[in-house]
């Protein structure tokens, strides 16, 4: 064998080495890039992703505190319920988005193409909120402080700045909801505090009236049947989402980040009765007493 043929062979060795190198190099990039990528598909939110848990966990906490301050969750066992529920809802969430990628043709060659269909079919935040809105009858059993709190919301974000100059009405409105909140915590919580006048001598009515617990008991009823309660949750998803995407809020400089952007109401409704009928499922099954009818 002649040097010459030697080098030659070496050579071809080398530039298929580096032709090798070269190809792994750019599918590894390709797999890692942001927008395309079977990798980039699972971690980017068709099969899992990060963002989606940070926001399952911070959204958990933050709703669990909420319905925890307002008497939404009545008893330990009602809380531990809902926390199974909440915990068995992500896995739940991210097989249900993969099986309908999967079982529209469109999204199916995208998946398998490498890139993530971009669709807004499910929605975590409107689910999740069916779990804990069949809670909401506890809640408003004390209707004093949220009559009290709501009557405040609406003079002071929607009637009271109308007349105002544009550039006072944001202060006008951040006043009303701070004032209102405060209203509801005083009316709830004020004799707790000894230092303060008992709220039934301050405000009267709406530190008093509650509903009757043959009412409250009734309410909770409809909203925790498998017939009544995913259509109830998902009516009441519709009105919260028309409502919080108001322009009256959005313009109000420490709100506009913290509120949802507005989804279509079909969306709204069918995730907010998915996350209804899958916490009914969750509790007929660990309790072994499903509730058809109210």
């Amino acid at each position: 064998m002649s040097l010459r043929s030697t080098r030659e062979r070496l050579g071809s060795v080398l530039d298929t080495g580096v032709a090798l190198r070269g190809a792994f190099a750019e599918l590894f990039a390709q797999e890692f890039s942001y927008s395309a990528g079977h990798l980039a598909t699972i971690l980017n939110g068709c099969l899992f992703a990060p963002s989606l848990l940070t926001f399952w966990f911070v959204n958990g906490v933050l709703d669990f505190s909420t319905a925890v301050a307002i008497g939404a969750v009545a008893t330990p066992a009602g809380l531990q319920l809902r926390l199974f529920a909440y915990l068995l809802l992500l896995p739940m969430f991210l097989l249900a988005r993969a099986t309908l990628h999967m079982l529209h043709p469109v999204h199916r060659a995208q998946l398998l193409a490498g890139a993530c269909p971009k669709t807004r079919l499910l929605s975590l935040d409107w689910i999740s909120m069916g779990i804990l809105a069949t809670g909401l009858p506890l809640a408003i059993q004390n209707f004093g402080p949220w009559f009290g709190m709501n009557a405040v919301f609406v003079l002071g974000v929607f009637v009271v700045p109308r007349p105002l100059p544009t550039r006072r009405t944001g202060t006008v409105k951040l006043l009303a909801i701070v004032f209102g909140s405060a209203l509801f915590l005083y009316a709830n919580y004020g004799s707790a505090v000894h230092v303060l006048p008992a709220p039934s001598i301050v405000l009267g009515p709406i530190a008093t009236f509650s509903l009757t617990d043959s009412t409250t008991t009734r309410l909770f009823r409809l909203l925790n049947s498998v017939t009544t309660g995913p259509l109830l949750v998902g009516t009441f998803g519709v009105l919260m989402n028309r409502f919080l995407t108001r322009p009256e809020l959005t313009d109000v400089p420490l709100l506009r980040h913290a509120l949802p952007q507005r989804d279509p109401d079909l969306v709204v409704a069918t995730n907010a009765a998915v996350g209804t009928t899958f916490y009914l499922a969750v509790g007929s099954i660990a309790t072994g007493q499903p509730l058809l009818l109210p």
